[in-house]
């Protein structure tokens, strides 16, 4: 309906809404607009277990596909494979993560010793303290610093970095024409943005055939590993519609499809590797947490969910993509 603006699924979930009387979030999400909403959605802290970066299998194949090693993260990858060489004989780098989120990403990538100091930044007051505290209680304060900033005003302020991360932030941002070019700018000439990110369908516009594939390996799945964390069982993977993605989070996947091709216009990509999601990511949204055990019946079912997606990808294509990119010269 409208290119799918809304759609008779955002009627469902207000009607169940309406039976638990649970309207209070839906109105207040409509009195606040823009920025504000943005900010007020990711002030969550709580990490979701119900999808699927949850799943300690999942990230062990994450790691295969980025790196070559189920054991070797992409942190270690690229501080071995693309710091090391690259920034040599310098011993301490000065980074930047781009919407830094509770600060688990940057903890990660701090424990490689690569940086000397790595600063987070993100539009949300309680994530950045959240974030502070967790880099004292890792014994990382001394590397790890987070602030709320705006990167336009820290492009203005001349500040600039030897490393940009972009962890699963990028796809937030809107206007990449203007917004990518703003990220060259801060970084040092011989700087390296890396990217771990959704670069999949704006708006989570999944394509038909996406949705086909993605239904049919939910049907194989035993419906107690579909069981939601209401307590209801997950039948099929929806389009969500235009209306109900605004309404949720303005920011999220804004402009996703346009990030990949925005990325390699912009910048000189050093390294490329991506890593599926086109089935697993919306398959197992929501449902997770049935998986996260490592017993011989999950391990099962996970290598079925595996061995669908790697069927699929050759004629789906890729969601998500880690990257090395280093700043036109």
């Amino acid at each position: 309906m409208l290119n799918n603006l809304v759609n008779r699924h955002d009627a469902d979930r207000l009607l169940r809404k309406v039976r638990r009387l649970d309207l209070d979030p839906v109105l207040a999400k409509l009195k606040v607009r823009g920025s504000r909403r943005v900010v007020e959605h990711w002030s969550e802290v709580e990490p979701s277990m119900t999808e699927w970066w949850a799943i300690p299998a999942v990230i062990r194949r994450w790691n295969h596909l980025m790196t070559g090693d189920a054991d070797l993260t992409f942190p270690q990858y690229v501080a071995r494979s693309h710091f090391a060489p690259h920034f040599a004989p310098r011993t301490g780098l000065h980074g930047l993560s781009l919407g830094c989120g509770t600060g688990g990403n940057e903890i990660l990538w701090a424990r490689t010793g690569a940086f000397a100091r790595l600063e987070g930044v993100d539009v949300a007051p309680q994530r950045i303290e959240f974030a502070t505290a967790a880099a004292a209680e890792a014994d990382l304060a001394e590397v790890l610093r987070f602030r709320v900033a705006d990167v336009q005003e820290m492009t203005r302020q001349g500040e600039r970095f030897d490393v940009l991360l972009g962890l699963q932030s990028l796809h937030h941002f809107s206007e990449l024409d203007a917004t990518l070019p703003r990220l060259a700018e801060l970084l040092h000439p011989d700087g390296l943005l890396v990217v771990d990110e959704f670069v999949g369908p704006t708006r989570f516009q999944w394509t038909d055939a996406q949705l086909a594939a993605a239904n049919e390996l939910l049907a194989q799945l035993p419906a107690a590993r579909r069981r939601l964390a209401d307590g209801r069982t997950k039948h099929r993977v929806i389009r969500p519609s235009r209306m109900s993605m605004v309404l949720d989070d303005p920011s999220e996947a804004v402009d996703a499809a346009a990030l990949l091709p925005g990325l390699r216009r912009v910048f000189d990509v050093v390294e490329e590797r991506p890593y599926g999601g086109t089935v697993l990511h919306i398959a197992l949204s929501g449902i997770a947490h049935n998986f996260l055990t490592e017993d011989p019946e999950t391990e099962d079912l996970l290598e079925l969910c595996f061995a669908f997606e790697d069927k699929a990808l050759p004629e789906l294509g890729h969601d998500f993509t880690a990257m090395v990119c280093r700043k036109p010269r």
